[in-house]
């Protein structure tokens, strides 16, 4: 069953691509208004480490302030022709100024603050103005303001720098999505407030195969959202297979490399990802998924598909009979079949 629109927007998966949604050069009349890349705003990071500095950590300490040492955002925007960049996270709800969370935010703010050109490995020149970005669903966005409030308070009571902060807040109206800004988001965003329809409802349509990233193994899903996802992420590496072996003229050795078929699935947005823990995950579900596929192939096209460990799969086609059986191996390949809930094995030459 297909959530429901408020379902949706309570979902990070789904808040996370939005973000990517509204920051992407889309055609005019899309079902989605990419708002941000309107003011000029694009992806410059998915999911990177960033450290608190060593000297902040240490005044935070001294001061009895618990902060996180490091913080991954869910998505780095940036506006690099004036220098402006945006730490954005995704929440299904707000938290408290007592909650573990709020040691991740202490370190947000603290990251996205005077010294975030540092903290990015770049100079003072390139980034001239920075924010720490929310994004929940609307009913949530005053509990988290009196939160952020009260953590920039504490840190500015304790000499700390910490960032402003802008709250975005995802609604609902009769036929679309909708984007609610507050004045900092306003402000930083060039965006009138203080609503904006950003993606048009459709009745009975699911939006979640249209998810740049259709599976985040960082993010918090049930059982059945993961099994959902994982295989959203199978058929688009089924897809891109097909596509490759589809446009092969034979004779020929075809190479299909993992972090290729990967970015080809994610729409360009997998090589933009930082965190290597999830990275590796992902080039073993690719790994999970093309064992099947090429043995499914193997069936019937015997030694066409071998494997480079760690990096890619050949598949020789000499002539246009045995390019056909390929072809149709693919084709009539379902991810249905597989074991959605098993996790994929490590490999051992996999890269942190």
């Amino acid at each position: 069953m297909s959530p429901t629109p408020t379902e949706l927007t309570e979902d990070p998966l789904f808040q996370l691509n939005v973000l990517l949604w509204l920051s992407q050069p889309l055609p005019e009349g899309s079902d989605i208004v990419p708002i941000l890349h309107q003011q000029g705003f694009g992806v410059y990071a998915i999911a990177p480490r960033l450290a608190v500095p060593l000297d902040l950590r240490l005044a935070a300490q001294h001061a009895n302030v618990a902060v996180q040492d490091a913080a991954r955002p869910d998505v780095v925007l940036a506006r690099e022709g004036d220098g402006r960049f945006a730490l954005a996270e995704c929440k299904r709800s707000s938290f408290g100024p007592a909650s573990d969370t709020a040691e991740q935010a202490r370190a947000f703010l603290l990251i996205a603050g005077p010294r975030a050109a540092e903290v990015l490995g770049l100079t003072s020149a390139q980034v001239r103005d920075s924010i720490q970005t929310y994004l929940l669903p609307e009913h949530q966005r005053n509990g988290l303001q009196a939160t952020l409030e009260e953590l920039t308070r504490t840190l500015a009571s304790r000499r700390l720098p910490g960032a402003q902060f802008a709250i975005l807040g995802l609604g609902l109206s009769e036929d679309a999505l909708m984007i609610m800004t507050d004045s900092a988001g306003s402000m930083f965003y060039s965006l009138p407030q203080p609503a904006h329809k950003v993606m048009r409802l459709q009745a009975n349509t699911d939006p979640r195969p249209l998810y740049f990233i259709p599976y985040d193994p960082d993010v918090d899903l049930s059982s059945r959202e993961r099994i959902f996802c994982k295989r959203l992420l199978f058929e688009r590496l089924q897809a891109s297979v097909l596509v490759a072996i589809g446009r092969a003229v034979p004779p020929v050795e075809l190479r299909l490399e993992i972090n290729g078929l990967l970015n080809d699935a994610m729409f360009g947005m997998y090589a933009l990802w930082e965190n290597r823990d999830s990275a590796r995950h992902m080039r073993q579900l690719c790994r999970q998924l093309m064992m099947s596929l090429s043995q499914a192939i193997n069936t019937v096209a015997g030694g066409s598909v071998t494997y480079e460990p760690g990096r890619a799969w050949k598949v020789n086609m000499e002539d246009a009979d045995q390019h056909e059986r390929v072809t149709d191996a693919v084709t009539r390949f379902s991810c249905a079949t597989l074991e959605l809930r098993m996790e994929p094995e490590a490999d051992l030459f996999d890269k942190p």
